[in-house]
């Protein structure tokens, strides 16, 4: 048999960052939905399965030196660059593993109990055989009380496209044509079928269809075989997740999209009553799918959820901290959401975001600013703001006791990530040790950042070194839509982007400690 079990290999999964699979992430979503959450200000251990390349776990590991971290992936040039990354930032609490799922449920590596599990864009990627591995080794190896996070293709969303996948996957069979062609000529039959009017594809416009076929054209080689070609694939429902977990002690909490918790800005309450009528969690998130027609699912399970009292998980938020992650020109209280547009109350979010301009403040200091008490609101309020300003990427909720951790290992981190994006644009996240997760970033903002560490303090002396990356990598500047081509109008409008950078996201950097070190004397 072939040593990948149907797995694509051969072409390397592109290179992601997953803020949803981070310790402080998985635990605030806890506190959100009620459930005793796991400390981070003591040692914990963590593990990620199928961690690709080894950005998420690099990032969470050097942002998070009080954890312990364990990663693990199939392919061998995954692991390969994932230790090269983990070496060139000596992170010593970060061990990366190249193993099956069936060796690790079986035993045959030598590990902690874990704290936390994930894993992202594997369950429904893998076959039955391996997701049963995966359940095994949550009960081998997840604690008591632990967290465990896990993302699939869910049904029914996916019903009205399973026929395009199933048509290229067909072409992963094939192992003598290399994974770019067997893409290729899926592509093309697609393409065929749509010439000749195949009535399968004829209401495409108006369902999920239309949108995986748009994708399938616009999409990087790289992802697509990783989506469509693995022969284990499968959209699961919601129902049956549920119960696998059930099964090896692990209790539904919630969402991991923080979003979803706010039911009442999507839901009517007439489907807020029926799923409340619903006897059990898992007939709730079958019905919940089907009115929303989930495709995609990220969820929290717990072994052992203990649920809290209204005065525990308020002693809880009261240990919690909200920081801006974009600067002032990027805040818009109109909140692009999985859920939809929503604006968000401007009355409770105004003076939130003017104290949180200045610097970070616990959730207790922003329910006491005069502005918000005299308005009515209070902690659970503010929490909720919060929440929805982290579900819109403006934001991020932290745990305090993060402010004293050691800003050494998120430095060497960033400070090779940065590095290496003068020759590729792969990486796209630094960490930051206040949040304890990592912070997306553009190529000529880690350019920048590169910059300033190495003293160039000044925007002007950035600009060589950004054209050469844009350069280098072939990328594209546009300004307003229209790709710049003239040699002066790529010049100026670097020079703007270098001002822009050292004006505005400088200071979001230093508020969350993660500033290049030359930039912070």
């Amino acid at each position: 048999m072939e040593w990948s079990n149907g797995y694509v290999h051969g072409i390397d999964y592109p290179v992601s960052f997953f803020a949803e699979q981070s310790p402080v992430h998985l635990s605030v979503g806890c506190v959100v939905h009620g459930v005793e959450p796991v400390p981070l200000d003591r040692p914990f251990t963590y593990m990620e399965l199928g961690c690709g390349q080894g950005l998420t776990s690099a990032v969470l590991a050097a942002a998070n030196p009080q954890g312990r971290f364990y990663a693990v992936d199939f392919l061998p040039t995954h692991v390969q660059t994932a230790r090269e990354l983990v070496d060139a930032a000596s992170l010593d609490n970060l061990t990366v593993i190249e193993c099956s799922f069936e060796q690790m449920a079986g035993g045959e590596i030598d590990l902690p109990q874990f704290d936390f599990v994930t894993m992202y864009g594997v369950y429904s990627w893998v076959d039955a055989a391996n997701r049963r591995y995966i359940a095994e080794f949550l009960r081998r190896y997840l604690k008591p009380g632990g967290i465990a996070y896990l993302n699939y293709n869910a049904m029914p969303g996916w019903s009205s496209a399973l026929s395009l996948q199933r048509l290229l996957r067909e072409f992963g069979r094939d192992s003598t044509l290399s994974c770019e062609r067997q893409v290729a000529q899926g592509r093309a039959l697609v393409e065929a079928l749509r010439d000749q009017k195949a009535a399968a594809f004829a209401r495409a416009d108006s369902d999920g269809l239309g949108l995986r076929l748009e994708m399938l054209g616009g999409k990087h080689v790289d992802y697509l075989a990783h989506e469509y070609l693995n022969q284990g694939w499968d959209a699961l429902y919601s129902i049956d997740v549920i119960q696998a977990m059930a099964a090896v002690k692990l209790d539904y909490v919630g969402s991991a999209l923080l979003e979803n918790s706010f039911t009442q800005l999507y839901l009517t309450q007439g489907q807020r009553d029926l799923l409340a009528g619903l006897p059990n969690s898992g007939m709730r998130e079958l019905a919940w799918d089907h009115l929303r027609n989930s495709s995609f699912r990220e969820d929290i399970y717990v072994r052992g959820a203990r649920m809290m009292s209204p005065a525990r998980r308020d002693a809880w938020l009261e240990r919690c901290g909200v920081a801006l992650t974009l600067p002032r020109s990027r805040i818009n209280l109109e909140l692009t959401l999985v859920i939809g547009k929503i604006n968000a109350d401007a009355r409770l979010a105004d003076p939130m975001i003017e104290a949180l301009l200045e610097r970070p403040h616990s959730l207790v200091e922003l329910a006491a600013l005069p502005e918000i008490r005299s308005r009515g609101y209070g902690l659970r309020e503010v929490a909720s703001m919060a929440g929805l300003l982290m579900a819109g990427r403006q934001a991020a909720i932290f745990f305090l006791s993060s402010a004293g951790n050691d800003q050494a290992p998120a430095a060497r981190l960033n400070r090779v990530i940065a590095a290496r994006s003068r020759e590729c644009d792969h990486f796209q996240a630094l960490a930051s040790p206040l949040l304890g997760n990592g912070v997306k970033s553009s190529l000529l903002q880690r350019v920048a950042y590169d910059q300033a560490g190495h003293a160039v303090l000044q925007p002007e002396g950035w600009v060589h070194a950004m054209a050469q990356a844009v350069q280098r990598q072939g990328a594209k500047l546009e300004r307003a839509g229209v790709a710049l081509e003239a040699p002066h109008e790529i010049d100026a409008e670097l020079r703007y982007l270098a001002e822009a950078i050292a004006e505005q996201r400088m200071p979001v950097w230093r508020n969350l400690n993660m500033a290049p070190l030359a930039a912070t004397s």
